[in-house]
């Protein structure tokens, strides 16, 4: 292991223009990073193209320093992006390999390591001039996902890692389900609308078949309670044909939390509403059985495709999505426990876990070969 000295300055940059995935996955690998190089600086930059207020919020939260990276123009370029990245040693990105075309102007960055979101294809066709000049690259999916033929070209420097998932990071469900005053007999079913991530009408689409889906179970069954979190705005989310959120029973409706304090309902919960990567292995993680809405892109298509196909959570897709469908799929977690938490450990099994413990030793095992 390197010696880590207080001058080593680590930037994670993670792609904000959508979900929380990215942040999630670097959160997670900041904190096993901070074991392992304990001197080390660390902070996030978060590029300004097409930033999300809720990005913002969620990584703030992280406790780490953050940094705006503004999108300059040529004639400040240079200057803009020195200020912000002109300190840094090594270069951690999300999904946001263009900006390995300002390596030439920051001399003092020594190693990038760059992750890639699927799909690859043609993307990766446009891109592989940018991958050749990344020192590494971290693949974070699980075997269920195999890494894809494009990459074979950059195999030399390329590292399986699966996902990184912290096992652990999530309480107990009896003792987050003690923490919340929950009984035996109560139904708690978590979903995180965020800022509709996937688009304003799919967002809608879920959110409103969610929040009556989770009415009709709760009018037939009674002690059903939906907490919907990540809600940087109500008013934004607001479904224009059911009563205010804030105004239904059995309905609360959360801002960012903190992920200690998110970890105890999801552990608590009997159902978990997930459409994208990070929500699906937070549930995996905590052994939360999954309804999966998957997002309208390919990479969260091909999740919702193997756990259909191992049977490790329910998934109704985009187009089938209403308050019948959703009621009828709580009501059938609800109503077979058992069979549910046996999808909920076949999913556990199916994602993994320790990926980022892999990314580690591959990130202090390339530091160590740069000061070499």
């Amino acid at each position: 292991m390197p010696r880590s000295s207080p001058r080593l300055r680590i930037a994670f940059i993670p792609s904000v223009s959508g979900g929380l995935g990215h942040v999630t996955r670097l959160a997670r690998l900041a904190r096993a990073l901070r074991v392992a190089l304990p001197t080390a600086s660390l902070v996030f930059v978060l590029p300004e193209l097409r930033l999300r207020a809720v990005n913002v919020e969620a990584v703030k939260g992280l406790g780490y320093p953050v940094r705006l990276l503004p999108n300059p123009v040529r004639h400040e370029r240079d200057d803009v992006v020195m200020s912000v990245l002109g300190d840094v040693d090594v270069v951690i990105e999300d999904t946001e390999r263009r900006l390995i075309a300002y390596r030439p102007i920051l001399p003092r960055v020594r190693l990038w390591i760059s992750i890639p979101m699927l799909p690859l294809w043609d993307e990766l066709f446009l891109d592989w001039t940018l991958l050749e000049h990344a020192d590494h690259i971290l693949y974070t999916y699980p075997d269920v996902m195999p890494i894809p033929a494009e990459l074979e070209r950059f195999k030399r420097k390329v590292t399986v890692t699966g996902p990184f998932v912290e096992a652990g990071e999530f309480p107990s469900r009896a003792s987050a389900r003690r923490r919340l005053h929950l009984g035996a007999g109560d139904a708690l079913i978590t979903y995180a609308p965020r800022g509709f991530p996937f688009g304003r009408p799919f967002g809608r689409r879920v959110l409103n078949a969610v929040v009556g889906g989770t009415m009709r179970v709760d009018a037939a069954r009674g002690g059903t309670c939906l907490v919907l979190t990540g809600v940087p705005d109500i008013r934004a989310i607001q479904p224009p044909r059911l009563p205010p959120l804030s105004s239904i029973n059995g309905v609360q409706v959360m801002g960012m939390l903190p992920r200690r304090e998110l970890g105890v309902y999801l552990a608590a919960a009997d159902v978990s509403v997930v459409e994208g990567t990070s929500g699906l292995f937070d549930a995996a993680i905590s052994g939360t059985p999954v309804i999966m809405v998957p997002g309208p892109i390919y990479e969260t298509t091909v999740e919702a495709d193997w756990v259909a196909e191992h049977d490790a959570g329910i998934v109704v897709r985009p187009d089938e999505i209403t308050r019948s469908t959703m009621a009828r799929s709580i009501d059938d977690i609800l109503a077979h426990r058992g069979r549910a938490a046996a999808r909920a450990e076949r999913l556990r099994t199916l994602v993994g876990a320790g990926g980022e413990q892999t990314a580690v030793k591959v990130i202090v095992d390339q530091i160590a070969r740069t000061e070499r």
